[in-house]
């Protein structure tokens, strides 16, 4: 099936809904027009009417009356009675008529107590007829017409509406063209700015002007750009800095390995190389715990954990360890993720603080507000606003992904991370939003 432009399918749309609601509309408004002109020639007859009873009659195209005093027709007589001879060929049998239907009748509209104003169709035609008995000369008067009148009579009001609804379609698609092929056209912008950003690796901006929806949307996508550019940037840079510390272990190995294997080295040192490869085993388990927090999306994988238990066994591994006091001051409460990278995640933090605290290291957990409090040397600011930041050097010259993995993990589960420079040391601070 061929592909409609968004252009044509506006202009049809349009069209569609435009000419449905015209006909509803023009339907309407034909059937109370129709009944404005039905009594437009009521009134015009009943002009006349009255004014075939002063002596000099009035004469009429599309009128015509009958005066009958005791039941018998009076001079002079109507030139128009050929406007009913279909209906009534004689004068008689227009007067028999009135004695039988007419005369008395309830269900004919009333001009006063002694006239009445009612309609009959014969063969397709309406006929209007106006009667009125004087009592106390005993007369009628009967005046009478046809839809000649109406005929004659210009519709301008139906003939203004029908121009009215062709220039409503006509100027309305004109305008929902200009404004239409407009749009699309900024849509194509859009859609070009997009296609480029893989091929400029997401380095221009995209602008597209308005005060519209295409507006946000350009907005929303230069926002999900420039993250992007960021995310690029960082693993980039990321990816150096890997290879770099990836590549000082395996030169050691390297060197010693070949040493030995030479016999210009002992043996026993092989223990050095052992060493580069525990380092290297920790940094991969980084780099795999790092990654690992790109692609964890599945909520049915939490359960409420204990954080009073995780902390525990973290200060039991690391107690013996060091010569630093281990402080803890912890409730029973708990946070809902996964058991395993809330272990990587706290442990990060205490391994930081290990590297850094002079003699003290406090942990503290109330009512889910956890805290790792440690007495080293202040922060810098330019690593609080990075600390994040993958290989971002501490201020032992230390880098890695620790952090970013702490930072990554309290992301997926929507926990909060601060890091602040507090009374004579440096305090995590980590709590549900």
């Amino acid at each position: 099936m061929r592909k409609m432009k968004l252009v044509t399918q506006i202009n049809v749309i349009f069209t569609i809904v435009t000419v449905i609601t015209g006909l509803v509309f023009f339907i309407t408004l034909s059937s109370v027009v129709s009944s404005a002109r039905e009594q437009q020639n009521i009134d015009q007859l009943n002009i006349y009417f009255e004014q075939i009873k002063v002596p000099n009659k009035p004469d009429s195209e599309y009128n015509g009356y009958a005066i009958y005093r005791n039941g018998l027709i009076q001079l002079p007589l109507s030139t128009n009675y050929n406007i009913i001879t279909g209906r009534f060929p004689s004068y008689t049998s227009l007067y028999n008529y009135y004695l039988v239907h007419w005369s008395g009748q309830v269900n004919i509209s009333s001009r006063n107590d002694e006239s009445y104003v009612t309609q009959l169709d014969y063969e397709g035609d309406t006929f209007y007829f106006i009667i009125e008995r004087d009592e106390a000369q005993n007369i009628v008067y009967i005046a009478y017409t046809d839809d000649d009148y109406l005929e004659d009579i210009p519709n301008e009001f139906t003939t203004l509406i029908q121009i009215s609804f062709i220039s409503i379609i006509l100027i309305g698609n004109i305008i929902i063209l200009i404004w239409s092929r407009s749009t699309v056209d900024r849509i194509k912008l859009l859609e070009t700015e997009v296609g480029k950003l893989g091929e400029n690796d997401y380095a221009i901006p995209i602008e597209i002007e308005g005060r519209d929806e295409i507006t946000d949307l350009s907005r929303a996508i230069e926002r999900m750009r420039q993250e992007i550019e960021v995310s690029d940037n960082i693993k980039r840079e990321m990816l150096q800095n890997v290879s770099h510390d990836f590549k000082t272990p395996i030169s050691v190995i390297q060197s010693y390995a070949e040493a030995i294997s030479d016999g210009i080295s002992d043996p026993k040192e092989a223990e050095v190389i052992i060493q580069q490869v525990d380092v290297l085993n920790q940094k991969v388990k980084q780099l795999l715990e790092f990654n690992k927090l790109e692609y964890m999306k599945d909520p049915s994988e939490f359960e409420v954990i204990p954080i009073k238990d995780i902390i525990m066994n973290i200060v039991d591994n690391q107690k013996f360890r060091t010569d630093l006091n281990f402080v803890t001051e912890l409730d029973d409460s708990t946070y809902f993720g996964v058991r395993d990278n809330f272990y990587t995640m706290f442990s990060n933090i205490v391994e930081n603080a290990l590297r850094y605290a002079k003699t003290t290291i406090k942990i503290t957990l109330n009512n889910k507000k956890l805290t790792f409090f440690n007495d080293g040397e202040p922060i810098s600011d330019k690593f609080v606003n990075t600390r994040f930041k993958p290989y971002e050097k501490g201020n032992k010259g230390q880098f890695g992904l620790g952090m970013s993995i702490v930072q990554k993990t309290a992301q997926h589960f929507n926990l909060s991370l601060i890091v602040e420079n507090v009374d004579q040391g440096v305090q995590f601070t980590i709590e549900p939003l």
